[in-house]
């Protein structure tokens, strides 16, 4: 099985602003509805980094490292 990255993933929202002046991608965001507790309209949106740490995994609205939300393209 091959490893499931953000950047693969059909809500991956890339911060261009970080991309092209910083070469960063710590502000990447993840659009997905499973992991906001926005109900009303969901369109808030979490970094990706940390909905993949390992640390928050066993929050509801987490990926984790295994990518439990992770969609492909």
């Amino acid at each position: 099985m091959t490893k499931k990255l953000c950047k693969d993933c059909k809500w991956y929202r890339r911060s261009w602003f970080e991309h092209i002046f910083f070469r960063d991608n710590r502000f990447d965001m993840c659009a997905s509805p499973n992991t906001t507790d926005d109900l009303v309209s969901g369109y808030k949106q979490r970094f990706c980094d940390m909905l993949r740490a390992n640390r928050w995994k066993e929050l509801d609205y987490s990926c984790g490292p295994d990518g439990r939300f992770w969609e492909e393209k």
